[in-house]
């Protein structure tokens, strides 16, 4: 595909996605979600919808790559169990994208923003997410590792949206993390996930590199900001953000999902 080597942004297009790019930096980097920023910019920019999403995951990538060296450099990463976790991830993402070919993804988008509304609530309600303490582990981090990585590793190959927040809950819930906790600790295994997914679209050739890496200089500085909020700050700004992030995707997900049916059947398509 040649639609992103046809697509030449302008100057103040660039300005406008790299200052999109730092703003999703910096709430990645506590506690995902950038996404909901960069994605709809580079669509409004006027970049083909295919080459956004690759784009979006090359900046994606340098941003998450960002805040797990600071994290790791500040000696705030768990290691126990990591490596595995990503490898699981990995093969978890390539086998998900693999799978987007042989299976239609519409059961997912109509079960999405259900599982959205639950992650929300949680979030809310939840005493877990309010410890400051991390509490005792419901499984193993091996079995947690492997069997998380693999499940939602294919997830993100395969259909992508709250990938993060999904990461953070299944932290908080099976091993006992803090908000804080399970915020980094997601960072280099969702990184895994877009890697491998970047990988393929870069063999589609959906990929605009100058956006890219211009956004990706955003991310960087961004991402090194949101960290050290989260390394100074911890559970009490974490949660407070996760929750405002995970609600706007939830709204934007029934939204979605609602006008779809109505748009169709008002246009008669």
């Amino acid at each position: 595909m040649l639609e992103s080597l046809a697509f030449v942004p302008s100057d103040s297009v660039l300005i406008m996605l790299f200052c999109a790019a730092f703003i999703a930096g910096i709430v990645d980097a506590i506690a995902g979600g950038g996404g909901l920023i960069t994605v709809p910019s580079l669509l409004l920019a006027g970049v083909p919808p295919l080459t956004a999403l690759g784009t979006n995951r090359l900046q994606a990538v340098i941003g998450e790559l960002t805040s797990f060296v600071t994290y790791l450099w500040h000696r705030e990463v768990n290691l126990t169990g990591l490596l595995l976790g990503m490898i699981a991830t990995a093969i978890g993402a390539t086998a998900g994208s693999f799978a987007v070919s042989l299976f239609p993804a519409d059961i997912l988008r109509a079960l999405l923003p259900i599982l959205m509304v639950a992650i929300t609530v949680y979030s809310i309600l939840s005493k877990r997410l309010k410890n400051v303490v991390a509490q005792q582990a419901k499984v193993s981090s091996r079995t947690f590792m492997l069997s998380m990585g693999l499940i939602i590793g294919f997830y993100n190959g395969f259909f992508g949206p709250g990938t993060g927040a999904i990461w953070m809950i299944a932290f908080a819930i099976l091993l006992g993390y803090t908000i804080k906790q399970a915020s980094i600790a997601t960072k280099p295994l969702n990184l895994m996930g877009n890697l491998v997914s970047l990988i393929f679209f870069i063999s589609i050739s959906s990929v605009n590199y100058q956006i890219g890496l211009v956004m990706g200089v955003a991310q960087v500085l961004g991402s090194v900001l949101g960290s050290k909020v989260v390394i100074r700050n911890g559970d009490r700004v974490v949660r407070p953000i996760f929750i405002t992030v995970t609600l706007l995707m939830t709204v934007k997900l029934i939204y979605e999902t609602g006008t779809g049916p109505v748009l169709a059947f008002v246009t008669g398509h």
